[in-house]
């Protein structure tokens, strides 16, 4: 599974940048590792979320890990879900294999126009070629540690705060609930209280299993 302490960081990396990613569409290319947190980071900050990915290996683990609500093979496919929950303003990822550089010029052609883009692999000139028409268009290219710089006007979401993320462990999951409860009674005022309340909240649901719990908290 990717990691707590980094699907938190680039979760709130996305909500300071913007406060409401519902109805936003988000782009992405890869799936590694830090590409399937973006992916969960994604959820909780509530995006539609399109995920290119050429290595179907890639693209299984991030299945079988729950950073994709589902994956298809064409793009029309993908757009029809995506079109479905902007609409209705429901978080959504949605993984498409296949040739990305094929993909990014398809929707050059189509008019389709992210909110913002971003990638945590390095991207060929084709790749950048059709990127950066969709920057010129108004799409916003957002860097972070772990995400890559497309362009030299790529946007840092990199948190620079007076808290660090802790680990909470607990025995069981019921004890996890419990103190995911007491969790939500302390937290910094480094941070907007609704941004540490979502993560709290939606962080169960990525994580099902995790007996452990990132967390925002003052130095």
């Amino acid at each position: 599974m990717p990691s707590q302490t980094e699907t938190l960081r680039l979760y709130t990396g996305l909500a300071l940048h913007r406060e409401d990613w519902s109805g936003q569409l988000l782009l992405h290319i890869g799936l590694n590792g830090t590409g399937r947190a973006f992916a969960l980071a994604s959820l909780a900050a509530g995006a539609a979320a399109l995920f290119l990915e050429e290595d179907t290996a890639q693209l299984r683990h991030a299945n079988r890990e729950g950073c994709l609500t589902f994956s298809v093979t064409a793009l029309d496919e993908a757009l029809r879900a995506l079109k479905n929950e902007i609409r209705q303003g429901r978080a959504i990822t949605i993984g498409l294999t296949g040739d990305s550089a094929q993909w990014l010029q398809e929707m050059v052609e189509r008019g389709l126009l992210p909110t913002a883009i971003t990638a945590s692999q390095q991207l060929t000139e084709a790749e950048r070629a059709s990127l950066r028409i969709l920057q010129q268009w108004g799409a916003q290219p957002l860097r972070a540690n772990g995400l890559v710089a497309m362009t030299e006007t790529s946007q840092s979401i990199e948190t620079q705060l007076q808290a660090v993320i802790s680990e909470d462990t607990a025995i069981t999951l019921q004890e996890r609930r419990s103190k995911d409860e007491t969790l939500r009674t302390q937290l910094t005022d480094d941070l907007p209280h609704s941004l540490q309340e979502r993560w709290l909240a939606t962080a169960p649901t990525l994580f099902p299993r995790a007996l452990s719990r990132a967390y925002w908290r003052s130095l």
